[in-house]
Order: structure tokens, then sequence, then C-alpha cells
């Protein structure tokens, strides 16, 4: 089977500098993946046999800036071409539990077939020979492709590297797969292992599964093998009433926001501090759920379980996710209730800055979708409701009438309470208040 590697004139130029030395190249892993799946790659990785790591960067220099990591890393870079890498064949022996705990020996006259084993699955392990076209696939990586099956190639080798589990959930999410018997249990055996990983290793796995088209299946992968951190751990075995939610628990409900907001994500302000918190914003629930299956403030909740959550390091990214699972039901508790309009107007001050009303819009409708049942009539009073609010209150919080500057001009001595002034003096303004009414008020409050 031949495979026509998309590739540009420079790449071209380079790939045929290697091959006039005396190297075989090859085309591996995703971009041979993505190619026969008909998808767009960004990134080309080549593997380069029948010269030697110096000769590969003596060629590669020709052309540009060659960007080494020594020796024993096999991986070279060149700035001409900022989307491709280029490998020598390699093996990798474990010396420790950790992710990067390898000792790589570089062999460029390896057999093709041992070059590919060291691979983690078979949908990664084939090769595509840059001169004839020519598909080698030595472990049936395009029939497990073909049938949507992760494969795992080699049971030893691939325990070796705990972060492996977590990029077959990624594999599972992005192109709608699903793991074998065998894959699983290979995985279940490594859990004990995954306590070694850093968490912005798996931080970037979880970004990868929450951004893929199919979340819900990568993250149940990581469920069946038992590596969900307990937050998450906790709402496979919360209830909630069946007349609200006949989905089940709470896994349940988080699983189908979570793929209705992945269909959504891209008409929202960033995506993927929304799917972060479609996965997170019933966290709460374990804590208040009574037998009956309500959970009342649940929201609350949340944001105190929030607190645990470790693998978020970016704090905007925590102030995103953070205040929507604060405010998630609230939009829709003003709809409902048909709230007064200053209800609706904190709301929006609550919000402003971190992420826009529109956001929050298509949480409320992924939220209802979520709930395992046909919620037009919900989605109806959303789209009515919403169009009644805006136009007559807009979608952003108002600009505040009092700022420090109008304080400055006033007799309070005590500056640290300027905070709670401006946040009373913003109530009362929508409250209806003008700012000369506000000024005076302020003045015989806080003298």
């Amino acid at each position: 089977m031949q495979v026509n590697i998309p590739i540009s004139e420079k790449e071209k130029e380079v790939f045929d500098a290697i091959v006039s030395e005396g190297g075989q190249l090859f085309f591996v892993g995703g971009i041979v993946r993505d190619t026969l799946l008909k998808r767009e790659s960004k990134d080309i990785d080549v593997e380069v046999f029948h010269l030697s790591y110096d000769k590969l960067c003596e060629i590669l220099s020709r052309f540009g800036h060659v960007e080494t990591f020594g020796a024993s890393f096999a991986v070279v870079h060149l700035d001409l071409l900022q989307n491709c890498e280029f490998a020598l064949p390699r093996q990798e022996k474990s010396r420790g539990s950790g992710h990067q705990d390898f000792d790589i020996i570089i062999d460029s006259e390896l057999p093709l077939e041992k070059a590919a084993r060291r691979r983690d699955f078979t949908i990664n392990a084939m090769m595509v020979d840059y001169k004839t076209k020519q598909l080698f696939d030595f472990f049936h990586g395009y029939d497990d492709l073909m049938d949507k099956r992760l494969e795992v190639i080699d049971e030893k080798s691939f325990q070796e590297d705990p972060l492996r589990l977590y990029r077959g959930a990624s594999f599972i999410s992005r192109f709608h797969l699903e793991a074998s018997e065998r894959t699983k249990t290979i995985c279940k055996n490594m859990k004990e292992k995954v306590k070694y990983l850093s968490e912005e290793r798996i931080y970037e796995e979880y970004v990868k599964i929450l951004m893929g088209d199919f979340p819900s299946l990568g993250m149940t992968f990581l469920k069946d093998v038992g590596v969900l951190p307990s937050y998450l751990e906790a709402l496979i075995h919360t209830h909630q009433r069946p007349d609200y939610h006949p989905e089940g628990n709470v896994w349940n409900h988080t699983m189908l926001v979570l793929d209705h907001a992945a269909e959504v994500k891209g008409e929202t302000s960033w995506p993927l501090a929304f799917m972060w918190s479609a996965l997170l914003h019933d966290i709460g629930k374990p804590l208040v759920t009574t037998e009956d299956g309500r959970a009342i403030g649940h929201h609350e909740a949340g944001v105190e379980v929030f607190k645990d959550v470790k693998i978020i390091k970016n704090k905007k990214l925590r102030a995103y996710v953070k205040m929507m699972i604060l405010v998630h039901m609230e939009l829709m508790k003003i709809f409902y209730d048909h709230s007064r309009p200053i209800v609706y107007k904190r709301l929006l001050k609550k919000i402003d800055g971190i992420f826009p009303l529109n956001d929050l819009v298509w949480f409320s409708r992924c939220d209802k979708a979520g709930t395992g049942r046909c919620a037009i009539q919900d989605m109806e009073l959303i789209n009515e409701r919403l169009e009644e609010y805006v136009s007559s209150y807009g979608d952003h919080a108002q600009e505040a009438l009092v700022s420090g500057k109008d304080l400055l001009a006033l007799p309070i001595e005590d500056h640290r309470q300027y905070g709670d002034i401006l946040r009373q003096a913003y109530e009362w303004q929508l409250q209806g208040m003008k700012k000369e009414s506000i000024l005076r008020r302020l003045l015989h409050e806080f003298r």
C-alpha cells in the first residue's frame, strides 16, 4: 500500500538532501495516522536510517540553524522547518518509574520492525518510506485505525512509561476510538505508576482529551482503568433526582454536558476554559447531595472542592472555571423565575472581566442538554428570555458611576474602606440611583 504524505517544497529539498547522502527517511507516527484519516496534521515526524547523528546534523546545518538535544536523545530540529522533528532509530530501556527515566540507545541500522516496536499504540507505529511511499505496518495499525480500535503494541515497553495511559485517553477522545480489553487490562496494571508523573504532564494530556471531539470517551477510559482523581471519582457514586436528571448519576450528567460542550466550544471566548468548566461544574454535588437527590448549594461547595484541583496552574484559567462553577445555574434561575432586572445586572457584574455573558449562555444550554432528555422547551425559554433581558439591560456590566478618584474628594479618612465603599456605590447604582445621590449617601454612611 502506498501513502502520499503532503509536504512543502522546502521540506522536499531537505529530505532529498538526506537521501542523497545515503539516508533512508521514513514518515512516522501522527503524520501517517492523520494522513490515512484524511485529517490535517501540523507536525511531521521523520526517522532517518543509515546515517550517524553527526552526519544528520551536518546535512541539516546546510539549511539553517540546527537545534540538538545531545546525541543521547537522537532528536534534531531545524529552524527552517519548525514543524518537523528528525529522529534516529533508537531503543529505550527503563531505569526508573518516571516518564523520563530512560536510557536511549541509537542504532541507525536497527531493523524497521524493531524501530517501530518502541512506539505505544499500533495506530502510531506505521511508517511510510519517503522515496517509495510504501506503508510499513508491522502491527496491523491500519486495520485498528479503520476499526477505531486502540491497541497496545508491546506490553512490557508500554508499561515502562505511565504517561502513555493518558495518551491513550487523548487518542480515544480525538479519534473516537475504543480501547481493546487487552489495552484496558494493561493500563489498569499501570495505575500505581501514575503517581510518578508530574501534574504538568498529566495536565497536557487532559487538555488533549478535553479539546477532542469526543471527550467523554477519553474520560470514561480513565474511569475504566481506575485513574480518576478523587473529585471526579466521587461523581460516579452521587445519585440525582430522576425527575430532574433521568440520565442517572452526576458522572453520567457530566459526560453528557462535556460532549455537548465539545460541539459548541468554538462559539465561546476561551474553548479550553469552557471545557474544563464542563468537566468540573458539578464537583460540589458529592458534598451536599441528600438521600432524595437534592443538591442545594452544590455550586458553592464546588468552589471549595475546586481549591483541591491542583492540576490547573494558570491563574486566569482557574478564575474562569471557579466563576463558572459558582454561577453555572444563575442564568437559568433568572430566566425561570423571571427575576427582577437588578438580579440580572448583578450577574453581569459578577462575571465581568472573567468571561462574557455569551459563554454562560452556551454553558446553560449544555447543562440543560446534559439531562439526557429532550430539552426543547428549556432551549426556547433560554432564547426567548435572553433576547428579552439583553434588549432591555444589555449583555455587559454597567460602567461604575463612582470611582476611587471620586472618593478622594470625600472626607473619608480610612482608605482601607474604599473597596467596600465602591461595591456599595455600585449596588446603589444598580438600584437606579444617580451619581450625585450616591455620593451624598456615601458621605452620610461612611463619614
